[in-house]
């Protein structure tokens, strides 16, 4: 075993070849194949029983279409039932009036009116809609001339309902008999039709797709041979390339660093010296100028504006490399940061830090740092928030770095470029990739935008293994 982490392969100066381990890919890849036949077979396996589940499922049709020619002998014993209503009611055998027929009619009415209603649900698709117009109108006239023979019973006039009862209402009692009967007939005509249409056409779609999935396993297999074979080589300059890559941005990182770094402390050391030096002087020269007011005026304002040049030397060289990170540790620096950007943008902004913050890495705090400092400044320029919270937690699962705000935040479908390009988010991800973490944007519950840092080894004690940078 190794005594300790084996270090990633520095950036190779010439065309020396690779690593030992460069097969690894072709390993995944020859993986991937065996799978990938594996799962065609299950595919195609899947696919002939879904064959035979859709034919079941026609089935299901199928007995759907005999519910509703069960619906519709329920609407003939319905209409049976009107007949012998309509027959007693005219031949007056039973002590009473007319309009005492009236609630038998009214149960048999919403007993057809279920009947139907279950019926059009359950119609097969081959029947027309006009068809169906036709039974609900005949329907509509039959109960209205039943409406029309009762208000003349309840006026007295049990002879003129009568005459009604035979005449209109039993014309359209024959025709929805007759209408009901048609549509039996075609149910079952239908529902033969469909139950042996079906099952051909699913028996010889089945063949054909067994038939087929045993060209595409052949195909996938050749196929599968040859990309192993093509892209051995391309899998491993990729590699090389992306190592490559990510040891120049680790360089261009912590060139940028040392860059501004030198800058920071030029600026502090030397121009804020100068500057500091420019404003006692001027002080100096305010107290020997007597009583000359026009003069003290005049020195005043140039001492004001020297402070102000002062002030923006130090806000400056404090943005260009935190010193206060140097000195006092990520916590301190990053507070200093929230209170900064709090007192520029007006923006009350908080920051909460939790577990043992002072055992970061050293390398990866000033990318922390950045990360945060590049959140909040993209809440200034495009949020619109009133308040945001800058939240770091150091545990043993890893480092979590939250800044949030309560501002118009992402659109639903957030664009390509957006999420690739703009707002700092390549640099972001770059440093989050460099530390071996991962940066992601979400919407909280009450509005805005989070932008979320995850770094898995954070800590001193638990260094990964890195590019190294020679």
């Amino acid at each position: 075993m190794n005594a300790g982490p084996t270090p990633e392969p520095s950036v190779p100066e010439s065309g020396a070849p690779p690593p030992p381990d460069r097969r690894a890919p072709t390993r995944v890849l020859e993986v991937a194949l065996v799978l990938a036949l594996v799962v065609g077979a299950a595919a195609g396996t899947f696919i002939v029983r879904g064959i035979h589940r859709l034919r079941d499922e026609q089935t299901t049709i199928a007995d759907r279409n005999r519910k509703g020619s069960l619906q519709l002998l329920r609407v003939q014993n319905d209409l049976a039932s009107l007949a012998s209503l309509m027959r007693d009611m005219v031949a007056g055998t039973e002590p009473y009036p007319m309009t005492g027929w009236r609630p038998a009619f009214d149960r048999v009415r919403a007993d057809l009116a279920e009947a139907l209603t279950l019926e059009r649900e359950l119609a097969p698709a081959a029947r027309e809609a006009s068809q169906q117009a036709r039974i609900e109108r005949t329907v509509d006239s039959y109960w209205a001339t039943m409406e029309r023979a009762f208000a003349l019973a309840a006026a007295g006039d049990e002879t003129g309902a009568a005459t009604m009862i035979r005449g209109p209402a039993t014309q359209q009692h024959m025709e929805l008999a007759g209408i009901v009967s048609q549509f039996l007939v075609a149910n079952n005509r239908v529902q033969e039709e469909a139950v042996a249409a079906n099952r051909a056409i699913f028996d010889r779609v089945a063949r054909q797709i067994i038939l087929l999935v045993l060209v595409l396993l052949l195909i996938v297999a050749a196929a599968g041979v040859m990309i192993v074979a093509a892209n051995r080589r391309a899998f491993e300059d990729v590699r090389r390339v992306t190592a490559q890559l990510r040891a120049l941005s680790w360089r261009s990182l912590r060139f940028q660093e040392d860059l501004q770094r030198s800058v920071s402390r030029e600026l502090h050391d030397d121009f804020g010296q100068i500057v500091t030096a420019i404003g006692t002087m001027i002080g100096r020269a305010r107290r020997h100028a007597g009583g000359d007011t026009a003069l003290v005026t005049e020195l005043d304002a140039v001492r004001h504006v020297a402070q102000e040049a002062l002030d923006r030397i130090r806000t400056q060289s404090q943005w260009l490399h935190p010193g206060v990170l140097d000195d006092f540790g990520l916590e301190k620096a990053l507070a200093r940061a929230a209170e900064q950007f709090e007192r520029q943008t007006g923006i009350r902004t908080g920051f909460t830090a939790t577990g043992p913050v002072d055992r970061v890495r050293d390398d990866y705090a000033i990318h922390v740092y950045r990360i945060a400092q590049e959140a909040l400044a993209n809440v200034g320029r495009h949020s619109g928030s009133t308040e945001a919270l800058v939240r770091l937690r150091c545990e043993g699962a890893g480092l979590e770095l939250e800044i949030e705000d309560h501002g118009r935040g992402l659109p639903a479908q957030i664009p390509e470029p957006m999420l690739n390009g703009g707002m700092g988010l390549v640099s972001m991800r770059e440093r989050a990739e460099l530390m071996g973490g991962h940066l992601s944007l979400r919407r909280p519950a009450a509005g805005g935008l989070v932008v979320e840092l995850r770094v898995p080894a954070w800590s001193q004690q638990e260094e990964p293994a890195t590019v190294a940078v020679s």
